[in-house]
């Protein structure tokens, strides 16, 4: 069966810093000898861990999963690319998926549900209701960029500005929440 290369990406509740992927491909090349992800941000430049010199991780074809922990420190709309490699290192296969890592501030969006829902209120102070519901427009904004345009300049504006939001929460939403 020919080689079709694939892969996902998640991240796990409760752990916004950490990313996994995982490779679906079907299929079988006896030339691929390693692979390579790179992750693109909005700017063009890639995210790496600390002291990587290169701006790719290494992933070894042993290794159906590759987790990156502490790898983020906000919500990224990323263009990732996966590389399958020859042992020249020339490239065989690509594959690249745009993808919006939204745990932060999904994981505060439903922190303010559970406020909403704890104190059925709050929905009438004049500033809690609407920002969540910025909020979640935000969110829902950039991930309907990358859905539908593969486009990771506004995605990372929307999901920016939905940081923006969480990280000032004190100006954003009432006290008591």
């Amino acid at each position: 069966m020919p080689f079709t290369p694939d892969f996902t990406v998640s991240q796990v509740l409760g752990f916004p810093a950490n990313v996994i992927l995982t490779d679906t491909s079907e299929g079988d090349d006896p030339d691929i000898d390693s692979r390579r992800v790179y992750f693109f941000k909005s700017d063009g430049t890639t995210i790496v861990y600390p002291d990587t010199e290169t701006p790719y991780e290494e992933w070894a074809l042993a290794l159906e999963d590759i987790e990156f922990n502490d790898f983020l420190n906000k919500d990224y709309a990323l263009n990732i690319y996966v590389y399958w490699l020859d042992d020249a290192e020339e490239i065989l296969y690509t594959k690249n998926v745009y993808v919006g890592l939204t745990m932060y501030n999904e994981t505060f969006d439903y922190q303010l549900t559970q406020v909403l829902a704890g104190n059925p209120l709050v929905i009438n102070d004049n500033n809690f209701f609407p920002n969540k519901a910025k909020l979640r427009s935000l969110i829902d904004s950039g991930t309907n960029a990358l859905t539908y345009g593969g486009d990771v300049v506004a995605a990372q504006i929307c999901y920016d500005n939905a940081t923006q939001l969480r990280t000032s929460s004190q100006y954003y939403f009432n006290a008591n929440s």
